[in-house]
């Protein structure tokens, strides 16, 4: 029941690369020729007034359902056509959404959201109190397979973990949520929680959903201009499923309307990455992320911007595989990848090799140290063919054989294709009996594969949702549908519960890092995942505009606006 949930949910789920954000897909750190004269790229002026962006995306659109929404991908675009409580203003800080006031009780425990009074959805609709109801109840159903559900739980919204269980007695009317009227939106915790505004900005999945426009919809709620609807900076003008052009017109009932200079976003399927440099190049595009030889290419562009990005790419095992439950197994395979040349010879991009799973310049605590600089770098997965062989020999000793055959999965990127043949090749070579077939499939199938446990081992990413370590810990709990290793551990759910709950006051601040820092050390000594590297994006931006930036280290499209002259 649950993997057929899971695939429901990720079946509809957006398959679009990061909404400003396009991956050339070449690699290698060489030259990729000279770049043209005409130098930087960019649109010029356009003939509709205010600022009209254009963007490349690699995969079509299926989704802009909030409830349903899975990825960072998704997020991205959801982000731009709706919005939730809180949100992130222009300098990238917390600031009001379609609440304009919220009033917290003393405890902490209560908060009650008054939405303000100038909220519309595109079709004329108020946005009312009776919207988040909806949505939240929505996200919480077990029978609706939303994979973000969990965060319900994280949130410490009251039965939260009850009702998504299906635990008997409880429904979604069980949620500790309510509107007393259509402008109040009362919202009840566990325990108070100094990160819940942050979770709050920072989710789609938290997002309202006009109930009676979705029950119309149906099955086909947000998956065509025709049935979707939009409270946000920007509204869907141009779409269709398996087209391959995309229009986002600045919404006019918007209630900050006047303060966003864009006026539209045209994103163009692009695949082919000479034809993206092409467009960059002829003015066509706005914005292009480079890697390998292009980065080298472009070197000293004026436009060039690096941005370490709060996420992380990594190896998930399945640890219901006969091999790869095995704990040697798993250490042996995350200490014989060297991470150095697949940041210095493939990527080329000033990414970072990973023995961690929390970001560096992430997550900061209240004196502003972030939690890497605060927790230090573990070592459990650090390269080391010593350490390698030795846990090969112990874990051919304890599954009785000498050989493993194995597949290894990714999606299609040249980038994850040469790390992945990397990978294998090292594997092979410093585990003599390892036997790696590689698989490259879509980036939908591969969530998809993943999700359902149909899978070995597999190279996936995560970027962090909010400002907290919890963002990627929360991802390995009991009942995750991110939990693609299938992991459990007593002690680490002990840890979360105490992490979500008695721990998350403001004055329970170290123990709460020590808790947290001690779930990343029970997932890097059982070897669960293999980090990788933390990804850096190596972009060329329409110099002609300033930018704002969001948690994982992406431009906010609305808050695009022209330099001063």
């Amino acid at each position: 029941m649950k993997k057929d949930l899971l695939k429901k949910t990720i079946g509809m789920m957006t398959a679009l690369t990061m909404a400003m954000s396009v991956t050339i897909s070449v690699t290698g750190c060489g030259s990729a020729g000279e770049k043209s004269s005409s130098g930087v790229g960019g649109t010029t002026a356009s003939a509709a007034e205010g600022i009209n962006l254009k963007y490349a995306l690699t995969e079509e659109l299926n989704s802009l359902d909030p409830n349903l929404n899975y990825s960072a991908t998704s997020m991205s675009m959801i982000s731009n056509t709706n919005e939730g409580l809180y949100k992130y203003d222009k300098d990238g800080k917390i600031s009001y959404g379609l609440a304009d006031k919220v009033d917290i009780s003393e405890d902490g425990l209560t908060y009650t959201f008054h939405i303000r009074d100038d909220a519309y959805w595109s079709n004329g609709d108020k946005v009312t109190a009776n919207d988040f109801v909806y949505s939240w109840k929505r996200l919480a159903d077990p029978d609706m397979g939303c994979v973000y559900s969990y965060m319900l739980v994280t949130a410490g919204v009251e039965n939260a973990q009850e009702v998504i269980s299906g635990a008997d007695g409880f429904t979604t009317d069980d949620l500790g949520i309510s509107a007393p009227d259509e402008s109040t939106f009362v919202v009840k915790l566990t325990a108070a929680k100094s990160y819940f505004d942050s979770i709050l900005a920072s989710g789609t999945y938290f997002m309202p959903v006009n109930q009676k426009f979705a029950e119309e919809a149906g099955d086909q709620f947000m998956l065509d201009k025709e049935n979707s609807i939009y409270c946000g900076p920007f509204v869907m003008t141009e779409w269709e499923v398996g087209g391959t052009t995309y229009t986002l017109s600045k919404n006019p009932d918007y209630y900050a309307a006047d303060d966003i200079e864009v006026s539209t976003i045209h994103y163009s399927l692009l695949t082919d990455a000479q034809q993206k440099i092409l467009a960059w190049e002829s003015g066509e595009l706005d914005s292009v992320t480079l890697t390998g030889d292009y980065i080298a290419k472009y070197k000293g562009d004026e436009s060039m911007q690096v941005q370490l990005l709060g996420g992380l790419f990594f190896i998930a095992f399945n640890t219901e595989n006969k091999y790869l439950s095995n704990q040697n197994l798993r250490l042996a395979i995350s200490t014989a990848i060297n991470k150095e040349p697949i940041v210095d010879s493939i990527l080329c991009d000033q990414s970072v090799a990973a023995d961690y799973i929390i970001p560096a310049s992430f997550a900061a605590t209240s004196d502003g140290t972030y939690y890497r600089d605060y927790a230090g770098n573990p070592t459990f997965n650090e390269y080391d063919p010593d350490k390698a062989a030795e846990y090969f020999e112990a874990a051919k000793s304890e599954l009785g054989t000498d050989t493993f055959e194995l597949e290894f999965l990714y999606n299609d990127d040249s980038n994850l294709a040469a790390i992945a043949a990397d990978i294998q090749s090292e594997l092979q070579e410093k585990l003599p009996g390892m036997v790696i077939t590689l698989r490259s499939t879509s980036y939908n199938q591969r969530l998809q594969d993943m999700g359902n446990g149909d899978y070995d081992f597999g190279i996936t990413r995560w970027y962090g949702d909010y400002q907290d370590a919890s963002t990627f810990l929360d991802m390995w709990i009991d009942g995750s549908g991110l939990n693609y290793e299938r992991f459990h551990d007593d002690e680490y759910m002990e840890l979360y519960n105490k992490v979500i709950g008695e721990l998350a006051t403001k004055d329970k601040e170290a123990e709460r890092l020590a808790a947290q820092m001690r779930m990343e050390e029970i997932m890097e000594e059982q070897a669960i995942i293999c980090p990788l590297y933390q990804p850096s994006s190596v972009t060329l931006v329409n110099t002609e505009y300033e930018y704002t930036y969001n948690t994982s280290g992406y431009i906010i499209p609305r808050y695009t606006r022209k330099k001063a002259e």
